[in-house]
């Protein structure tokens, strides 16, 4: 049976914040092939099916590094939200420069055996908000040479007009609870920051102008992100390049809880599909 090396680490911003990730890696003397793996909203690198899309991917060779995002709100508890503070300060501002944090790490090489690991071309696969981020990044990074997105969204601005009104009046947004019933909230910074960086969430601008294989696998059952949404991303991108795989039985979260137990049968054909694809365009 294949061994896994699995080392937890940090990469650390200027002022003093954090992105806990967790690099996997099949313990043979080659090298490998590297994914990241990326959460969306509410999301964390322990989250439900991420370790184990990450010891899939791994058992098929390839280096996989998960990641949470520095105000994702997780603390001492790797499996649950518990900072609300932190949470309250999230932006998709601080989430971007989290990728730019991440991505320079995998481009020089720092993070635990990245010599073992091909680093002039990876792959991301990343979950509704994170599949999106991937494609943004990938219109930027030349050495992501591949993408799968899970349930991705078409857009960052997910809120109607009364919605908006009631965040800018009361300077926060309820999200929903934590595992443990904590309420979540986002603050006014979080509003104020996608208006302002539009231009660079701008998800269909991004794809069009990708020129590596992109696969957008989703749910047809999920009503949190209409299946549509990847319909129109995959529409905009090339279609020589581009795959759009719907899973019948399968919502936003693919029949996944978290803490996760055992994989759903969407899951597992999210897993295969995403393995196969990677394999394929990951020369």
């Amino acid at each position: 049976m294949l061994v896994l090396i699995v080392e937890d680490f940090s990469l650390s911003h200027f002022n003093g914040l954090h992105i806990r990730c967790t690099f996997r890696l099949p313990d043979r003397p080659s090298v490998c092939r590297l994914t990241v793996v990326a959460p969306g909203f509410l999301g964390f690198k322990d989250w439900g099916f991420f370790p184990y899309l990450s010891e899939r991917l791994c058992h098929s060779g390839f280096g996989v590094l998960s990641f949470s995002h520095s105000h994702c709100g997780v603390q001492e508890n790797p499996l649950e939200i518990s900072d609300t503070d932190s949470f309250f300060r999230n932006s998709t501002t601080q989430e971007l420069k989290d990728w730019d944090l991440l991505l320079d790490a995998i481009l020089e090489g720092r993070f635990p055996h990245s010599k073992r690991v091909r680093l002039s071309g990876f792959g991301v696969v990343g979950h509704s908000r994170g599949g999106s981020f991937g494609i943004l990044k990938a219109s930027q990074v030349r050495q992501i040479q591949s993408v799968v997105a899970w349930g991705a969204i078409q857009t960052f601005q997910r809120y109607d007009a009364s919605t908006l009104r009631r965040w800018r009046e009361s300077g926060a947004l309820e999200c929903g609870e934590s595992a443990s019933g904590r309420l979540l909230k986002l603050g006014i910074g979080a509003l104020e920051a996608l208006e302002r960086n539009q231009e660079h969430l701008d998800v269909l601008r991004a794809i069009r102008s990708v020129s590596v294989p992109v696969m957008l696998l989703h749910g047809r059952q999920d009503k949190r992100v209409s299946c549509e949404e990847s319909r129109r991303i995959w529409q905009s991108a090339n279609p020589h390049l581009s795959r759009f795989h719907i899973i019948e039985s399968a919502g936003h979260t693919f029949r996944t809880q978290h803490p996760f137990t055992i994989p759903s049968q969407p899951l597992l054909e999210a897993v295969a599909e995403t393995i196969r694809w990677f394999e394929a365009t990951l020369r």
